[in-house]
């Protein structure tokens, strides 16, 4: 059986601690900051989660998010290949970003140099930890002793079970970095009014209901995975945020406490973040197949 190396990206949000747990490699994506690129970077090294943020909050800075260069995709694949080494790429989803158009016009020059080796791209139709969950799953049953293909095979056949309940403050920024319709972000931007947020079936970001307030919104945050978790294959709920501490608190406890579930906490990453914007909370579990397609579709 050849080794295989799993990758996701910058979109997946996971820590550098289950990153290295899992001996999981990303392909870095890039951000724009009042016209400076910096990377995506997922170990906080280069700035940290407030600074991103406050960024983002400065409209005057007019932050941006970039696809994985292609040069990051060769010079990482190309040190796994030389190596003997297969490489299997969970990405986020192809509505979201054409990062995984790029892998594969990459791989079809590695393909005619190293005829040896494969490189296999997955869109995750996930986002976030939806996605970051799928490469966790992913290494898990390569830990197992599962081959690359028995891999593929599971991925397809359960990445929509990897559901998400997420809010914003606001959806300017989904619009404005043209990832939900005009129209979605002018009923979500009614005073008071916050939208409640899946991943649908085709990966598009759906703002399925609103919900009046944030107390509400939290309620909804929690009901959603409630009713979408099932337990018996998953005891964990991840739950992430950008500078939304107190709205992540209370879902914690109510997970924690109603729910009897392990809650993983974790900062909403820089391309995410950017995408959302400042107050962003969200949950991620393993659990029924999401049937909702948005309009967008």
């Amino acid at each position: 059986m050849s080794k295989f190396q799993i990758f996701t990206d910058s979109c997946s949000d996971l820590p550098r601690e289950l990153r290295e747990q899992n001996n999981i490699d990303y392909f870095r994506m890039n951000i724009v900051v009042a016209g400076e690129q910096h990377h995506a970077d997922l170990n906080w090294e280069e700035y940290s989660p407030e600074q991103l943020y406050a960024w983002v909050a400065d409209t005057k800075n007019h932050c941006k998010t970039t696809l994985v260069p292609a040069e990051e995709f060769e010079t990482k694949i190309r040190a796994y290949f030389e190596k003997g080494i297969d490489v299997l790429y969970i990405g986020c989803s192809g509505k979201l970003t054409g990062s995984m158009n790029v892998f594969n016009l990459v791989g079809q020059e590695l393909r005619e140099e190293f005829k040896d080796r494969k490189m296999i791209g997955i869109d995750s139709c996930n986002a976030c930890m939806g996605e970051g969950m799928i490469v966790l799953a992913a290494a898990k049953l390569q830990q197992e002793g599962k081959s690359l293909e028995e891999i593929v095979e599971w991925v397809e056949a359960n990445k929509l079970r990897f559901n998400q309940a997420a809010s914003v403050s606001t959806l300017t920024y989904l619009k404005e970095a043209g990832r939900i319709s005009g129209t979605s972000a002018f009923f979500g931007n009614i005073f008071g009014v916050k939208p409640i947020i899946i991943s649908d079936r085709v990966g598009h970001n759906y703002a399925v209901e609103k919900a009046k307030g944030t107390k509400n919104a939290i309620n909804r945050v929690f009901e959603m995975t409630r009713d979408s978790i099932e337990k018996e294959a998953c005891d964990t709920v991840y739950l992430g945020q950008g500078m939304a501490k107190e709205q992540a608190a209370a879902l914690k406890e109510r997970l924690e406490n109603e729910l009897g579930v392990k809650v993983v906490e974790f900062w909403i990453g820089p391309i995410i973040g950017i995408t959302c914007g400042p107050g962003v909370f969200a949950t991620f579990c393993f659990g029924k197949e999401v049937t909702i397609v948005g309009p967008d579709a």
